[in-house]
Formats: C-alpha cells, structure tokens, sequence
C-alpha cells in the first residue's frame, strides 16, 4: 500500500474515533441534563386528610403535574417518614426540594441553616393561627376550663390543628388522651363546628382562616360561639432547598414558575386537595418566625 494512501486511512480513522468521542461525550451530557431537569421533591409526611388517603398518590401526582407545568422541569414526588428523614436526604442531595409544615422546618433549620424557604404553600399568604371554639353558654373561661370535655379535632390533614391541643395539654399535665372526655375526628371544619352548636361536642380546634369562612357561611351560628383558647402565629407549608445542592439562579427560576399569577386558577383547582390556597412569595423575617416558633414549640425527642 502506498504511504500517502496509509496516511489518508489512518486520518479517517483518527478522525471517526474522535467524532464517537464527541458524541458519547454529547450524549453523556444530555443524560446528565434531562437527570438535572427532574426535581425530587420530597414531603415530610401526608398532607392529605386521613379519610383521603387512598387519592394521596393522585393528589401528588396531580401537583407534581402543576409543578411540572408552572417550572418546565419533570417534577417526582416522595412521601418521606417525616421531617428528619426529609432533612437528612435534602442535604444528601437525594431530594433538591422539600415540602415542610412550617413548625417542621422551625426543627430542622435548628441544625440545618442551608434550608432555604423557596414559597409558602397554604390557605392564604397570612401565617396560621389556631383557636380552640366553644359554645357561648360553657362555662369554660381557658383551656383549662375544658378538662374532662369531649373535644373534636376535624379530619382535614391539618397537623397543626392537633400539635396545639397536645403541646397545650402536656403543659398542664396530661396528654390529650387523659385530658378530655373524648375525642373524635369529624369530617371537616363546618361539621367541626356545627356539632359545637348543636351540643354534640363541647369544643372543637379550627384554623382561623376556616373559622372565618364558616362565619360568613353561617353568621347566626357562628354567633353562638365563643373562642377559648387561641395559638400563636404559626408558619404555613413551606417548600424548601438546600443552597448547597441547588444554587440560587435555579431557585429563582423555580420561585418565579410557581409565583406566576398566570397559574392562579389552575393552581387553586389542584392546590385544594392539600386544603391549600395558592403559593405565595416568603415574607420578610420569615426566619425570625422560625426560631420564635421553635421556641414556643420545642421539637419532639427523636425517638
């Protein structure tokens, strides 16, 4: 064989093998990207009501499906066992975003300051507030006045609705258990609240932003209530990342996706099946809430 027709096959050889280097290195590339372009997002528990547990994985495929639409990334969610276990893969980078109630995330940025808030997840954009709701002719003047009553706490999936009666309960002295009557679990806030009117029930614990909907649905009977007990501002879910696993530019485009005011309607359809409104923007000295809140109410022993 001739050397100038050597030399022309061994550079179309040369040339082919670094061609294939190029396209697996292209390929490699787009596989890492589309890999980039999933957000694991996991939850700290079920934000579903007990009674609606069976249409939990539809809910979150449903939201996983908004989210999906409102930031242009495929979107998986994962129920997590609880808030720590959410914590510990967040800053293994296994999950980039994690929904928190808002007290969960008061526990967990106790240990863990590269949680950052990326939007508020709740029935408006004000913190929540709990009240604890008699009728007008019980004796009860406090909580206290309540021991030995049945009380009900509504079924809605509300986690913060029962963290008060227990921290309240445990700070005089016994558990929810030992301290009332009876405790029952209706189906949402306006049976809740009837069943106080009509004397099934002495005492019922409610969100206020219900309460408030139930008074302009039933103005004469919300009359016949009085309030016993009411919380302390409590922060709303919130939907978190890690700053070291997800840098702020990425943050920012997913925080701009779910705040577009384009997505509203859409957003409200899907958003009610957690008994949420909308996302809303993270409100300046968010963080001071956080450590108020973990202070008014200490995290639970790891057991």
């Amino acid at each position: 064989m001739l050397l100038p027709e050597i030399l022309v096959r061994q550079r179309h050889y040369r040339n082919a093998l670094i061609f294939s280097f190029i396209t697996m290195l292209l390929t490699l590339g787009a596989d890492d990207g589309q890999r980039r372009k999933t957000l694991q997002i996991g939850t700290s528990g079920s934000f579903i009501a007990p009674d609606d547990s069976g249409t939990e994985k539809g809910a979150l495929d449903a939201l996983a499906g908004l989210m999906k639409e409102e930031t242009g990334f495929d979107v998986k969610i994962f129920r997590q066992s609880g808030w720590r276990e959410l914590a510990d893969k967040m800053s293994k980078g296994q999950l980039q975003l994690g929904i928190f109630r808002g007290v969960e995330l008061a526990w967990a940025t106790d240990n863990n300051p590269h949680l950052q808030p990326l939007v508020l997840a709740g029935k408006g954009p004000h913190n929540s507030v709990v009240s604890v709701m008699a009728r007008n002719d019980n004796p009860a003047k406090d909580f206290a006045g309540l021991q030995g009553q049945p009380l009900s706490i509504p079924a809605t999936g509300d986690r913060d609705l029962r963290l008060f009666i227990d921290r309240t309960c445990r700070a005089l002295g016994k558990d929810p258990e030992s301290f009332f009557s009876k405790i029952t679990s209706p189906h949402n806030v306006e049976d809740a609240l009837d069943d106080v009117v009509d004397g099934v029930v002495q005492a019922t614990v409610v969100d206020q932003t219900m309460l408030e909907a139930y008074q302009r649905r039933k103005p004469g009977r919300f009359a016949r209530l009085k309030e016993i007990a009411r919380s302390k501002p409590l922060p709303p879910t919130v939907l978190v990342y890690d700053d070291r696993t997800l840098d702020e530019a990425l943050a920012r485009r997913i925080r701009d996706g779910l705040l577009n005011p384009a997505y509203r309607t859409k957003q409200e359809m899907t958003l009610s099946l957690f008994h949420w409104a909308g996302f809303y923007p993270v409100p300046t000295g968010f963080a001071d809430m956080l450590a108020e809140t973990r202070k008014t109410y200490p995290p639970p022993s790891h057991r």
